[in-house]
């Protein structure tokens, strides 16, 4: 089985992905947008076994994150949000047509929780018996946790 974590943004090298292999070798990228993420995927040779997907949505909570600030400060705000919560469907819906409907999961910022730390992350790595060279930043170690999480579920579904 191979595991993909996406944690999509709007933002030039905001799109982030970590990539568990079937050997436990753990793989961060990052891409300038949703174009060069589909080129990647697109361009790879897929093993003719189950690919997990899980990308992080933040369509699902369709709100505004934090109304303080004067109103131009909440208005760019809010088109941020708006920016990246297109960006996450987009990216969900693109999976699905992929990769099929089946191991393709949408996970909400909420159930992905809170940030880890470089420590955290490298902490979790091992506990889960993978690996990884150099460190990844804050979007790829999100990307990674949407992955194990989108693991879990389709370990679920498999079961049912």
């Amino acid at each position: 089985m191979i595991v993909i974590g996406i944690d999509p943004a709007f933002r030039k090298s905001g799109f982030a992905i970590a990539v568990i292999d079937e050997t436990g070798e753990v793989e961060g990228r990052m891409f300038r947008s949703l174009l060069d993420f589909i080129q990647w995927v697109e361009s790879r040779e897929w093993p003719g076994q189950t690919i997990v997907v899980g990308v992080e949505n933040s369509n699902l909570q369709n709100k505004t994150f934090d109304m303080r600030g004067t109103k131009g400060e909440v208005a760019r705000r809010s088109r941020n949000a708006g920016a990246n919560q297109a960006a996450s469907q987009y990216t969900t819906d693109y999976c699905r047509h992929f990769f099929g409907e089946e191991y393709v999961f949408s996970i909400s910022p909420r159930e992905k929780g809170g940030k880890w730390t470089q420590a955290q992350f490298r902490a979790v790595l091992k506990q889960e018996g993978h690996r990884t060279a150099g460190k990844f930043n804050q979007d790829q170690r999100d990307a990674y946790k949407v992955a194990l999480i989108a693991r879990k579920r389709a370990s679920f579904r498999a079961k049912q």
